[in-house]
């Protein structure tokens, strides 16, 4: 007897979900193929419009009743989605038992915080912005689509992860205030678009004409791990 590609199967985890118990062991039950939403949920307006991150833990198994050797398996995602505005990864977290947030801090974990970034946030950035503005003195590299930034909040309770898609820039002027005096200074304007949305607030502050206040937004480049 043999192998053949119909004994090759997908098999689902336990909780097909999106909270945070998403995933655990294998179940005997097949993902049947060409099934609408055998994995996956239909995609909502809301996540068109603001975004989602879907995870779901399958397992490729055999399903035979003959003790063949199965040799060199392996996985691999032949064809991009035909929705230009949905992006897929396969991973494997060698782990028969974890979860989705065990999953989730593994996707997160491919980026480090490297040097402190060479520009600063202008201005408080709100929660559920697909954008951030920044400022940076203008003989500075300016940042690069696909750069990964970490930013944090002035108490280090928050961070986030941020990817540029998008970037403009031009030349601005800011004025200072330094206590008896305006002072007019010329910057680099940095209006860069991101990947997610921002999780929270992040205090930012104006411009000013020398280094920037220890009270602003910590921002550091990220590469990967």
């Amino acid at each position: 007897m043999a192998i053949n590609n119909s004994d090759v199967k997908l098999f689902e985890s336990q909780r097909l979900s999106d909270e945070e118990d998403g995933g655990g062991r294998v179940t005997g039950s097949e993902v049947i193929d060409g099934n609408v939403n055998n994995l996956f949920q239909d995609i909502s307006r809301i996540d068109r419009t603001i975004g989602d991150v879907a995870l779901r833990k399958a397992f490729v198994g055999i399903s035979t009743d003959n003790n063949d050797s199965y040799l060199g398996s392996h996985l691999i995602l032949t064809e991009p989605p035909k929705d230009k505005n949905v992006s897929v990864l396969l991973f494997n977290t060698d782990s028969q038992t974890d979860e989705r947030l065990d999953a989730r801090d593994r996707i997160e974990s491919y980026v480090v915080p490297g040097i402190k970034a060479n520009w600063e946030l202008v201005g408080d950035q709100l929660e559920g912005q697909r954008a951030v503005v920044g400022y940076q003195r203008e003989e500075l590299a300016v940042p690069e689509i696909g750069e990964v930034y970490k930013i944090t909040t002035p108490d280090g309770l928050a961070s986030q992860f941020i990817r540029i898609t998008a970037i403009d820039h031009s030349s601005a002027t800011f004025t200072y205030h330094n206590g008896s005096q305006y002072v007019d200074f010329t910057r680099r304007k940095l209006d860069m678009q991101i990947s997610a949305p921002l999780i929270t607030t992040f205090v930012g502050a104006p411009p000013v004409p020398g280094a920037p206040e220890e009270e602003t937004v910590v921002g550091q480049m990220c590469g990967q791990a």
